[in-house]
């Protein structure tokens, strides 16, 4: 089997990765993790909670937005093991 990247998955792969970007209204950062995004966005207007979204996967329950970022890298990975573990 020969696997190519897409002119598509060639552009999000060449992205720069793991590279945070703040939205506009400071509640939620995107990055790319293995050229899928991934956001950390604050859970609750009242506490001050965070969680990560990727791939329909998520993790919540992170205290800063700073802890969410430090845990994405490991959280990507569990995500992308959970789905190798998917397939049959």
């Amino acid at each position: 089997m020969r696997i190519q990247v897409t002119a598509a998955g060639k552009w999000s792969l060449d992205a720069p990765q793991q590279v945070w970007r703040d939205s506009d209204d400071g509640v939620m950062q995107r990055a790319l993790f293995a050229g899928q995004e991934m956001i950390v966005i604050k859970e609750d207007d009242d506490a001050e909670r965070f969680g990560l979204r990727y791939l329909g996967f998520s993790a919540s329950g992170f205290l800063t937005m700073e802890a969410a970022k430090q845990g994405a890298p490991e959280f990507a990975q569990r995500v992308l093991g959970r789905m190798v573990e998917m397939v049959s």
